[in-house]
Order: structure tokens, then C-alpha cells, then sequence
């Protein structure tokens, strides 16, 4: 006896389908996060030591301070910074995977060490919003972040993450899932950089929303998931802009 041909059964086949099409998406969803921490583990930060009198300059945060998906750690905001400020010195504690908290705890070893900087050069918030629960202890986490920063920096530019939402990592579904959450936590991440007077760079922002939105898998390194290096520089263009409202560095 032949088994039943369920092609001609919608009924059963209709349903298989979506099952094997839905269990295909969740296979490369988490290939791609394999992806995304195999790049992480081989990110290199730039930092450069000077021993002139020149500015001071510190990079905290996560991956996209070490600059994961730059082609280069040239190509990262803190090796474009070396660029632009040939005698600065330029120290990089940032650390994949970090959250706020855990940048916390990065300004606070430069505070124990007896490190001062001229700016503070912020990359955080993208963990926050994939792993954390946004209520309003990731609020308290900021204010104190950005608290012991002040001891540590005269002045601090935080640039915050994008709408993740973008990323091609993410498959459609979860895809709205981060957008609403990115929406929640930059929204955060904003009010507390304006509450202690913080330069933010909003990448959720309609201006930049316009540059990512557009061939956004343009935007974003191999994994679907952290900047690559084109991405960086208009970054860097951004933090530059910030910059600018402030004192010269």
C-alpha cells in the first residue's frame, strides 16, 4: 500500500510546510548567532599609548568599542579618533558583550587606577537591549554609569545603539520585537544622558533612520549583526558632529 500523497492533502501539508519553513528560519537564526560571537571572540580593540601632553581620551562599552566588524581595528571609532588626534592618548577598556552595568564596572577600575580622561567616548546599550529586562533597574544602571563617568572624564559622548530592529540577523518576527524594544531602551538611554549632561547620539533618530533603513544589510558586517566598517565611519561622523557642541576636545 502506497502511503497517502499529502501534497494532495492541504489540510496536513499546509501546516508541514510552515513547520519546516518556520524550524529553516530558527536553524539560520541561531547559525547567525554563532556567527555573531565567533566575531566577537576575534576583535581586537585598538588603543594607542602616548606619553605626551596631549588629550586623553577613553573608550568604554561593548563590542562596538573594540570595534567587532571593522575590517580593521584602524576602522573602529576609537582607531579613527588616533586618526584625527594623532596625540592623543588613547586607552580602550571596552569589552564584547558588556551591558551597562558592566561598563560600570569598567569606568570604575579607570577610577581605582587614578585614570582621568579629557572625553569619555560611550558604546553601550545594544546587550541591554537583546538580553536585558528594561525596567527601571537598567534606568538605575545608567544614572550610575554615567555618574562615576563624571569622576572619571571631563566630558562624555555616548553613542547609543541603533535600532535593532534593522539588523538582518534578526528574522522578521523577532525583528518587531527589537524594534519596540530598542524604542523602549534608547528612549532611556537619552533622557539619562540629558539628565546628567551627556552628549547622545540618537541612531534611532529619523535623520539616521533614513541611512540605515536603506540597504540595511549595506550597513552591517558579516554576522547580520555588528556595524562593519563603512558603518563606523559614519558613526565616527556623528560622535565628531556631538562633539562639536561641545568645548574642543
Amino acid at each position: 500500500m502506497r502511503p497517502p500523497n499529502l501534497i494532495r492533502k492541504p489540510g496536513i501539508a499546509v501546516p508541514l510546510l510552515l513547520l519546516a519553513g518556520a524550524l529553516l528560519e530558527m536553524a539560520l537564526f541561531w547559525r547567525g548567532i554563532l556567527r555573531v560571537h565567533m566575531l566577537a571572540a576575534s576583535g581586537r580593540r585598538f588603543e594607542r599609548r602616548s606619553t605626551t601632553q596631549g588629550r586623553s581620551i577613553l573608550v568604554l562599552g561593548d563590542s562596538t568599542g573594540v570595534g567587532v566588524g571593522a575590517n580593521l581595528p584602524e576602522e573602529s571609532i576609537a582607531g579613527l579618533l588616533a586618526t584625527d588626534f594623532p596625540d592623543a592618548d588613547i586607552v580602550n577598556v571596552s569589552e564584547s558583550g558588556a551591558r551597562v552595568s558592566h561598563t560600570f564596572e569598567q569606568a570604575r577600575r579607570c577610577l581605582d587606577l587614578g585614570l582621568r580622561f579629557d572625553l569619555a567616548v560611550l558604546h553601550v546599550g545594544g546587550n541591554d537591549i537583546v538580553g536585558a529586562r528594561l525596567n527601571d533597574r537598567l534606568a538605575a544602571d545608567c544614572d550610575a554609569l554615567l555618574i562615576e563617568l563624571a569622576r572619571v572624564a571631563h566630558r562624555t559622548v555616548w553613542l547609543g545603539p541603533p535600532n535593532l530592529g534593522w539588523a538582518p540577523l534578526f528574522p522578521l518576527g523577532y525583528s518587531w520585537v527589537m524594534r519596540a524594544r530598542s524604542k523602549v531602551a534608547i528612549a532611556a538611554f537619552s533622557k539619562c544622558a540629558e539628565r546628567h549632561g551627556a552628549a547622545f547620539v540618537d541612531f534611532s533618530a529619523p535623520s539616521h533612520a533614513t541611512h540605515f533603513g536603506r540597504r540595511r544589510r549595506e550597513h552591517f558586517a558579516v554576522d547580520g549583526f555588528h556595524p562593519n566598517s563603512s558603518s563606523y565611519r559614519y558613526g565616527y561622523a556623528a560622535a565628531r558632529e556631538a562633539m562639536g557642541l561641545l568645548p574642543t576636545l
